[in-house]
């Protein structure tokens, strides 16, 4: 599997190399904003970011790559360790959020689990016809519950662990109206967490389950619903 790790300081990535390096095919890159240029040519199964680098941020170089490349697996990989940049890296989006320092045997474990995701997904795709797992399925739209993916009509769509809840959670009971709490509470057990960060996942949710999306209704001061 193909990796593609971006760090300003060349100490690090020198590191990542001859840890990393007889495990995964490596890109590695210093300068960030080699990395657009980059994924326009050369395809990458997963981009792993440091998170304050200089020319462009971490998060602002999420934003730009998720532009051109939806559905490629983002992992923040940082030596910044507060609750709020954690938040924020997984509420866009990011597959992981891995504070430094770590062990090499956890960051590869880490790195393993979430390609095997995706992995298992492309099977479901198509490519091992011989996978069956259990799905639900309204028209167009699949939802794949072992590997926790969907697909709209021809459309793979990969999916945080978040959105995967989420969606799982309206289409195991279709027309039912579920509330703020009760979303906040099954996402975030006895964690307080601010009604933003739901809106913020609904949002990207949205996005990326387009058209069938149009079904995920907001109910005024009453919560949300997937009509079908």
């Amino acid at each position: 599997m193909h990796l593609t790790i971006v760090d300003d300081m060349k100490d690090n990535l020198d590191c990542y190399q001859e840890l990393l390096g007889n495990k995964f095919d490596l890109e590695l890159i210093q300068d960030p904003t080699d990395v657009i240029p980059f994924l326009k040519s050369k395809p990458t199964d997963m981009l792993i970011l440091d998170l304050h680098m200089p020319k462009i941020e971490g998060f602002d170089l999420f934003e730009e790559v998720r532009k051109d490349h939806h559905n490629l697996p983002v992992i923040f990989l940082t030596a910044d360790p507060s609750e709020e940049a954690c938040i924020k890296g997984l509420n866009l989006g990011a597959e992981d959020f891995i504070t430094k320092p770590v062990s090499l045997k956890e960051l590869e474990a880490r790195i393993v689990n979430k390609l095997n995701k995706i992995q298992a997904t492309k099977s479901v795709d198509g490519q091992d016809s011989s996978l069956k797992e259990e799905t639900i399925e309204f028209e167009e739209f699949i939802l794949y519950l072992k590997t926790q993916a969907a697909r709209i009509g021809e459309s793979f769509i990969q999916l945080t662990p978040i959105e995967f809840k989420l969606i799982a959670l309206f289409a195991k009971n279709p027309n039912e109206i579920f509330d703020r709490q009760y979303i906040s509470n099954m996402l975030w057990p006895n964690v307080h967490v601010q009604n933003q960060n739901i809106d913020t996942h609904l949002s990207n949710l949205r996005k990326k389950l387009h058209p069938f999306s149009k079904n995920l209704k907001t109910i005024k001061s009453r919560g949300y619903i997937l009509r079908v």
